[in-house]
C-alpha cells in the first residue's frame, strides 16, 4: 500500500510538477500582453493629444493653407501658357507646349491652305488645340502675326551671287526675278507685307540690295531714298496685279460690250482677239523694263545737271 501511494504520489507530483511551466508561461503572457496594451494605450493617448491640437488649431492656418493651395493651382495653370516673353514655360523636362515658331507656322500653313481674308486668331488656336488668348502671349494682335508671317518669309530672300562684270542694270533686273520667285513660293505674301503699316528685318533685306545698287551710281539722300522706294513699290504693284488681277487679261464678253456705244464695241471687238492670248512672263518683262528705264532717264538727268 505504501508502494502504491508513493507510485500515487509520484504521479502527482509529475503531474503537478508539468502543470507549473504552463502556469509560468500563461503569466509571461499575460505581463506582456499588459505591457503591450500600455504601450498602445500610451500611443493612443498621443494621438489623441495631437488630433485634439489640430482640432483647436487656429482657423488662420487653415485659411492660410487654402491660400497657398490655390496660389499652387494658379501657377500651374499659368504654367501651361507662355509668358509675354515668348518662352513657353513648363514642368522640368517637358517640352512647352506652345511655342513662337508653332504658332508662326501654323499660321503659314494657313494663309497657304486659304485666303488671308479668312485668317483669324481664332483658327490659328484651334489647329494648335488651343484657345486664341494663348497667342496673345506670342502675338499682341492678328496683323502683328501677319507682319510676323511677312518678315519670316522676306528673311529668306537671298540674291543670285554677283558676276564680275555685272552691270547695275544686270543686278536690278536679278533682283526683280528673285522677288517675283519668292512671291511664287508664298502667293500671299504680297497680301501681308506691311500689313502692319511699319518696316521689319525682313523687308530692309529686301530692298537692300535696290539701295545699294542705286547708291553705287549717284543716287544720295533723298534721291536715294525716293527712287529705291519707287522702285520696289512698282516692282511690288506689277507682280500682285499680274497675280490677282487676271481679269484684265480675261477674254472680253460680248455681252459686256452690248452694253457699250457702238464706236467702244468696234475697238473693243478688234482688240479682243488678242486679249487672251497676253502671258503673264511677257507682261512682267516688259513691266520690269520699264521700272529700270525710269532709272535709266533719272541717272541721265543727274549727270546731265552736273
Amino acid at each position: 500500500m505504501a508502494s502504491r501511494s508513493t507510485e500515487v504520489d509520484g504521479s502527482a507530483t509529475r503531474k503537478d510538477t508539468g502543470r507549473a511551466p504552463r502556469t509560468v508561461k500563461r503569466k509571461a503572457e499575460v505581463t506582456a500582453g499588459t505591457k503591450a496594451t500600455g504601450k498602445a494605450s500610451s500611443t493612443g493617448k498621443t494621438a489623441t493629444s495631437k488630433a485634439a491640437k489640430a482640432k483647436n488649431a487656429p482657423v488662420k492656418k487653415a485659411a492660410t493653407g487654402k491660400k497657398a493651395a490655390a496660389r499652387k493651382k494658379h501657377a500651374a495653370a499659368r504654367s501651361k501658357v507662355a509668358p509675354a516673353n515668348g518662352r513657353a514655360r513648363s514642368a522640368a523636362g517637358r517640352p512647352p507646349r506652345l511655342s513662337r515658331k508653332m504658332v508662326l507656322e501654323k499660321a503659314m500653313q494657313l494663309l497657304e491652305e486659304g485666303p488671308v481674308e479668312d485668317f483669324t486668331m481664332a483658327r490659328v488656336a484651334a489647329s494648335l488645340d488651343t484657345v486664341s488668348m494663348a497667342l496673345y502671349n506670342y502675338f499682341p494682335s492678328r496683323k502683328a502675326l501677319l507682319a510676323a508671317v511677312a518678315d519670316h518669309i522676306c528673311m529668306r530672300f537671298k540674291m543670285p551671287p554677283r558676276k564680275r562684270h555685272q552691270t547695275w542694270q544686270d543686278t536690278l533686273w536679278q533682283w526683280l526675278w528673285t522677288f517675283k520667285k519668292l512671291s511664287d513660293e508664298y502667293p500671299f505674301v504680297l497680301k501681308v507685307m506691311g500689313v502692319d503699316g511699319k518696316s521689319s528685318p525682313g523687308w530692309l533685306r529686301v530692298t537692300l540690295t535696290v539701295s545699294r545698287t542705286l547708291h553705287e551710281i549717284g543716287f544720295r539722300e533723298h534721291k536715294l531714298a525716293v527712287h529705291a522706294w519707287m522702285f520696289c513699290s512698282n516692282a511690288i504693284a506689277l507682280v500682285f496685279n499680274e497675280r490677282e488681277g487676271s481679269i484684265f487679261r480675261s477674254p472680253i464678253s460680248l455681252s459686256d460690250i452690248d452694253e457699250l456705244e457702238p464706236d467702244e464695241q468696234d475697238f473693243l471687238i478688234m482688240l479682243r482677239r488678242y486679249h487672251s492670248d497676253i502671258a503673264s512672263e511677257e507682261v512682267l518683262e516688259l513691266g520690269f523694263q520699264g521700272i529700270i528705264a525710269n532709272v535709266e532717264r533719272e541717272l541721265a538727268t543727274m549727270e546731265a545737271a552736273r
